[in-house]
């Protein structure tokens, strides 16, 4: 029973550690899902999905996302239908090669912005936009990085030449980058009426793409926590049954 406990302390340090070595190249930024035992927020997730649709989704698209899958954002099935009814996605090609268009359905992937590659590659002179549903996974505390990227765009330093179709940006590797500043203050409306700043924008995008590369991360903290709460009582148990057994 001993053993348990001390399982139980080593695996509560790790996840210590963890967070520790991740607070190391945090930026200012909190995201509550960071922290040992926290979650997505809810209200921040569906504001960055609007982000995304309002300045990300003409560019960018979410492969491995499913309209359906918003449910887990908070939104209703009617919800939804609102926003699969304005979306038609390819469903195969006719007898002249033509692509054959249908309403999108709620168990459809994300529509991507452009047919293939190419078409995306023309647009931006070369560039193509990556796919963002796992842009975070490929990034050590990728929630600080995409919003230090999205606030991380500045005039050019003098001795810094810039190529065609390129900015600034202190964030990005070298400090050159294809994609533009992509949010627009006044582009996303809350229920309230208010429109967010670029830094909330920022923010709430952020991790709503935390949440596209790890849309299970609150199913798996709450196991790991009944999981530790559970050694804790065996080992707990354990120990009574010891001493109650020594003492007869």
């Amino acid at each position: 029973m001993r053993r348990l406990l001390f399982a139980a302390a080593v695996a509560l340090t790790a996840l210590g550690l963890g967070q520790s070595a991740r607070a190391e190249t945090r930026t200012p930024q909190s995201f509550r899902f960071q922290s040992l035992f926290g979650t997505y927020n809810k209200a921040s997730l569906q504001v960055g999905f609007a982000v995304y649709q309002a300045d990300c989704a003409s560019c960018h698209g979410l492969s491995l996302v499913h309209y359906r899958d918003l449910a887990h954002l908070g939104l209703s099935p009617q919800d939804i239908a609102a926003i699969v009814s304005h979306i038609k996605v390819q469903k195969g090609v006719d007898p002249a090669g033509k692509p054959v268009l249908a309403p999108a359905m709620a168990r459809d992937a994300f529509k991507s912005p452009f047919p293939d590659e190419a078409a995306a590659e023309k647009k931006f002179h070369g560039a193509i936009p990556p796919d963002l549903s796992l842009i975070e996974r490929g990034h050590r505390d990728g929630a600080d990085f995409v919003f230090s990227l999205l606030m991380g765009y500045r005039a050019a330093p003098p001795n810094v030449t810039m190529p065609p179709h390129h900015f600034y940006n202190v964030a990005y590797p070298g400090g050159l980058i294809a994609m533009a500043p992509p949010l627009k203050p006044g582009s996303v409306t809350l229920a309230d009426g208010k429109k967010p700043d670029v830094q909330a924008m920022a923010h709430d995008v952020a991790e709503f793409l935390a949440w596209t590369a790890d849309p299970t991360l609150d199913q798996r903290k709450a196991v790991g926590l009944r999981i530790i709460i559970f050694l804790l009582i065996l080992g707990a148990l354990g120990g009574f049954a010891i001493r109650a057994g020594r003492r007869t």
